[in-house]
């Protein structure tokens, strides 16, 4: 639980800056976290719809970024995370309406010293892949400020690069 509520904590400040998240995503939430990988739940209102009625490729693409994001927050990082080097999405199938839910799943698949590489898909009610996507972002000098055990329930003490406790 102590990934998860960190995640949540870390999310709600986000929503609370009202920006493009805090607009756009506002109703998305972490459903699951530990080291390295999220859940996540949006149901898509009708400000997230396109011309089709199904939710617009825009939302999914700004998806990517934060889902994304907040599989890096579940490493202990707190926003902002880094800095946007390339983000992708495919587009598989119609995502879905107003009322339904979409459902991401996003990992880190590498942190390095300066770049971390982060990929997401998500999901319809169906269990039917709707879209996935890639993220790639210049991290800097962020640092995890907290740790999590394997399972994420527990915060564990951060190690330095010698293996010695911080």
């Amino acid at each position: 639980m102590a990934c998860l509520n960190f995640v949540r904590r870390t999310w709600q400040k986000t929503i609370d800056k009202a920006g493009h998240d805090g607009v756009v995503l506002k109703n998305m939430v972490v459903t699951q976290a530990k080291p390295g990988w999220v859940r996540t739940e949006l149901k898509i209102g009708t400000e997230h719809i396109n011309n089709h009625n199904t939710i617009h490729g825009g939302v999914i693409l700004s998806m990517v970024d934060t889902v994304t994001s907040l599989a890096l927050q579940s490493r202990g990082i707190v926003p902002p995370t880094g800095a946007s080097v390339n983000a992708s999405c495919e587009f598989v199938r119609p995502g879905g309406k107003v009322g339904d839910t979409i459902y991401g799943h996003g990992e880190v698949t590498q942190l390095g010293r300066t770049l971390a590489y982060t990929r997401v898909n998500f999901y319809n009610a169906q269990d039917k892949i709707v879209a996935f996507g890639s993220h790639t972002k210049f991290m800097g000098k962020n640092q995890p400020s907290v740790g999590f055990s394997p399972d994420g329930e527990t915060e564990v003490p951060l190690e330095g690069k010698h293996g010695h406790k911080l």
